[in-house]
């Protein structure tokens, strides 16, 4: 193949638009192997994007970037590699430098990206020091700022949810699509992620039980369901159910006061009597905004004597207090 090959690509698209790899074959007269070998080096320079899934992918211009956008800081681009995750609106994820570049270009502020990269490597440093020596984060004292009576002995998440300025965390990011988009393959690698990190949980806090929070909304493949599939406890499990009387599903999460979130946890989930006491149990939701339906049906646990102690945990929790998450 002449080196020109991948110019000769680009300046294809360029006049195209989208192209499918069999125009190309056909236009440049090379092999299959060839023209897929040269569109994945394009797509990973960003000279390209992929769009689409087999058996119909296209091939269209990527986003430019300029020299200005460079981050001077090994350091802080070593920083961003490991914690910076960008979702494009088209549902690309570009984790790192190159997810940051995106985001920066989308903003339009590629000429600040030094500025930029430093101000998240101390933001996300914040939050950092903020996780404990298990790998949490513990929203305990937030809680008990919100509520008069916190039925939970202790709340812990693996991440915040969003950052001040920047938005979605990495796992806040995972999080969202992975449950919009329905995704097995991100939920299981959520579990797979996260499964260490509550076992070592279950040991410190001599968990007996476990129960999962029932989801508002109806979905053919349930974000927790799946997630308690692929991280399986081995502990046993107490039912939540969750019910209405309206006639109407309303979502907890699209509630924006906090006694209307309340409210609905108190009405909408029901724990099944077992008639068996576990010392303690662990609570699991994929996130924690207000802190209501954790604590809510902590004191159900609690009154119905199944649990006598009950611990929380979520994947993602509020940064600022416990503000409502209406995304989910």
């Amino acid at each position: 193949m002449k080196f020109d090959t991948g110019q000769k690509i680009i300046q294809i698209v360029k006049q195209k638009g989208e192209v499918r790899p069999d125009e190309l074959i056909r236009e440049l007269g090379v092999s299959r192997v060839a023209v897929h070998r040269q569109l994945k080096k394009l797509v990973a320079s960003g000279a390209l994007r992929r769009l689409g899934r087999p058996p119909r992918v296209f091939y269209a211009i990527g986003v430019e970037f300029i020299k200005s956008a460079a981050i001077d800081s090994p350091e802080t681009e070593k920083f961003i590699n490991k914690n910076y995750l960008y979702v494009s609106p088209l549902g690309e994820m570009v984790s790192g430098a190159k997810g940051f570049w995106r985001w920066l270009a989308a903003i339009g502020k590629t000429k600040e990206a030094e500025v930029f990269a430093r101000r998240f490597q101390k933001i996300r440093q914040a939050a950092n020091q903020q996780m404990g020596k298990n790998g949490l984060i513990d929203l305990t004292a937030k809680l008990k700022n919100t509520y008069k009576v916190v039925y939970l002995e202790q709340v812990f998440c693996r991440d915040f949810y969003s950052l001040p300025e920047f938005g979605k965390t990495h796992l806040g990011q995972l999080v969202l699509y992975a449950k919009q988009s329905q995704s097995q393959k991100l939920i299981g690698k959520l579990a797979q992620e996260s499964k260490p990190l509550i076992n070592n949980l279950i040991r410190h806090k001599k968990i007996s039980a476990a129960a999962f929070v029932p989801h508002s909304l109806p979905r053919q493949l349930q974000f927790l369901e799946e997630f308690a599939k692929n991280v399986s406890l081995n502990l046993p499990e107490i039912n939540l159910v969750k019910v209405r009387s309206g006639e109407v599903i309303v979502a907890q999460k699209s509630l924006s006061k906090l006694s209307e979130r309340v409210m609905n946890a108190r009405e909408t989930i029901v724990v099944e009597n077992i008639g068996k006491l576990y010392p303690a149990v662990l609570l699991i939701d994929d996130a924690v905004g207000s802190g209501a339906t954790l604590n809510e049906t902590a004191k159900k646990l609690k009154a119905k004597r199944i649990a006598k102690k009950v611990y929380g945990f979520a994947l993602v929790g509020s940064f600022k207090g416990f503000d409502v998450i209406r995304e989910f």
